[in-house]
């Protein structure tokens, strides 16, 4: 298989820290997702060295080099045209979140990928990670009874960004970029089973960067009469250790199952703390280029994908209005696709 990167402003490190493991798939390509996004000192480290070909426009390269699949993480606000695109042609796409920065570019993706018959992945990874898998686990096992209080953090260092991050049209919002990640935990504990959100975010104390939000809350409201409550802002230390703190706590009638400081812990009425055991790591990108060759499904479908998705733009709209947006409940006849 074939494969090419549409910008470098996401975390296409996802897809090349694992390349060399993966002896079925070749780069070919890389281009900038727009003519003035500028990836030539990300091509000149990380790939010239390697002899692949730096393309200045993504339609040309896809034109002559013609691969399986895209790895797509241009500026925010241009990722679902750039994805569509890709799925036009009939390529499989990898793309960074948010896939889509408005509902409308979210309804064409949809519709997009369901008549193309590709594969679609987001850049959503936490289903992989060891410590969250383990916390998800436990609550498919019903170690916790049913999950009816859960509640996540997502916390970076502002540092200096980019002003792609300084205005809504090309950022997109913090909920959308940040807050994702935590949307995608709940969603994954609860099987997408929300009813209402609720929602606030603020620029204040966003030290210069325009309308980037510093910090941003949602509240869901749970169709088994439960709640979920997550925070995401920039506000960590520079100081700090590491570059971005996360954490997860779900409760139920018999226990509580937290994931904290890389570990997934558990505690019930019959058992003191314990940490769970962890499987090996993969990766999410490696399961994604297996999965086209396998047929295997992914730990995140395209559906459930999408949905993460809509409750993120939803959320943010929720946090502009002020104002209670009501969610649709799952489809239980919908297909899961890939």
């Amino acid at each position: 298989m074939k494969a090419v990167i549409i910008g470098t402003c996401g975390h296409i490190d996802l897809a090349l820290s694992v390349r060399d493991r993966l002896p079925e798939l070749e780069f070919v390509g890389v281009a900038p997702g727009s003519a003035n996004e500028d990836t030539r000192e990300f091509f000149v480290e990380q790939m010239e060295p390697s002899l692949i070909p730096f393309y200045e426009s993504y339609p040309a390269m896809l034109d002559r080099e013609k691969p399986d699949i895209a790895v797509i993480a241009p500026f925010f606000h241009l990722q679902s045209r750039i994805a569509c695109d890709c799925m036009e042609r009939g390529i499989h796409v990898f793309v960074e979140k948010p896939m889509a920065a408005t509902l409308e570019e979210l309804d064409r993706i949809r519709r997009v990928h369901a008549r193309s018959g590709v594969s679609l992945c987001p850049m959503l990874p936490y289903r992989y990670h060891p410590e969250f898998r383990a916390a998800f686990r436990a609550v498919e096992d019903g170690l916790i009874g049913e999950p009816l209080l859960i509640t996540a953090l997502k916390s970076y260092k502002l540092g200096k960004r980019h002003p792609v991050y300084t205005r809504r049209i090309t950022y997109g919002g913090t909920i959308p970029w940040v807050a994702v990640h935590a949307i995608d935990w709940i969603h994954c504990i609860t099987k997408g089973k929300i009813t209402e959100i609720s929602a606030g975010h603020t620029t204040t104390g966003n030290r210069g960067h325009g309308e980037l939000e510093s910090s941003a809350f949602v509240s869901f409201r749970l169709s088994n009469s439960g709640s979920a409550v997550l925070s995401a802002d920039y506000f960590r230390p520079a100081a700090a250790a590491t570059h971005g703190e996360e954490s997860l706590r779900a409760a139920g009638e018999k226990g509580v199952v937290e994931v904290i400081g890389g570990e997934a812990v558990l505690t019930t009425a019959d058992s003191p703390l314990e940490k769970l055991p962890r499987e090996e790591p993969r990766a999410i990108f490696a399961e994604f280029v297996r999965s086209i060759s396998s047929g295997e499904k992914l730990r995140i479908t395209a559906a459930e994908a999408f949905e993460v998705c809509e409750l993120a733009l939803k959320s943010r709209e929720a946090a502009d209005t002020r104002t209670p947006v009501r969610f649709r409940q799952p489809d239980s006849g919908r297909k899961e696709d890939s």
